[in-house]
């Protein structure tokens, strides 16, 4: 069962965006592999810090903010309020195969149990589009998480397109991956 975040979490989060929005959550959403006509999906989106950077780089597309938490998704809707072009889910299994041609997922992936993110990966590799892209960024002292994602996204069918380290204010340094889905 998903464990709902505390409102202090929430505030810690929200004040975060505030102080650090565009040095973290901006710069991120700006690398990201977008053109701005595709279907984007965040994929444990909490407060949507990178959502409101991405939706914003969406003129023609749109944007599906995922989060298995009621608390999170309705902190997102919040800060993204004034959008539009953004649907809200807490469960993508529902969803149609191939639906984006970009999936991203920003510090979402280290909280989930390995042997979830078994069935995790594999579920947003049956999302991604033929030659679309699947990014991630995870803090670098996490990065056994971050292995078990990338070895995760290989037997996904999905090849490494670029990955770096980066540097985040009160993150660290990070490991920012992207896996693309052949044709």
């Amino acid at each position: 069962m998903q464990c709902e975040p505390s409102g202090f979490e929430i505030l810690r989060a929200s004040l975060a965006f505030r102080i650090l929005g565009e040095t973290v959550y901006r710069d991120y959403a700006y690398r990201l592999p977008i053109n701005g006509d595709e279907a984007v999906l965040d994929f444990g989106c909490g407060l949507g810090a990178v959502a409101y950077y991405a939706a914003g780089r969406l003129q023609g597309g749109f944007l599906t903010c995922v989060d298995a938490s009621a608390r999170w998704i309705e902190a997102c809707r919040r800060t993204l309020r004034h959008r539009t072009d953004v649907t809200y889910l807490q469960d993508v299994r529902a969803l149609p195969a191939a639906s984006f041609g970009l999936i991203y997922c920003h510090l979402a992936l280290h909280r989930i149990p390995d042997e979830d993110l078994a069935g995790v990966i594999p579920e947003l590799s049956r999302l991604l589009r033929p030659k679309g892209l699947f990014a991630f960024r995870e803090p670098l002292r996490r990065a056994k998480e971050a292995i078990v994602v990338q070895r995760l996204a290989v037997e996904s069918g999905l090849v490494r397109a670029d990955s770096r380290i980066t540097d985040a204010p009160l993150v660290g340094s990070t490991i920012e991956s992207i896996y693309a889905r052949p044709l």
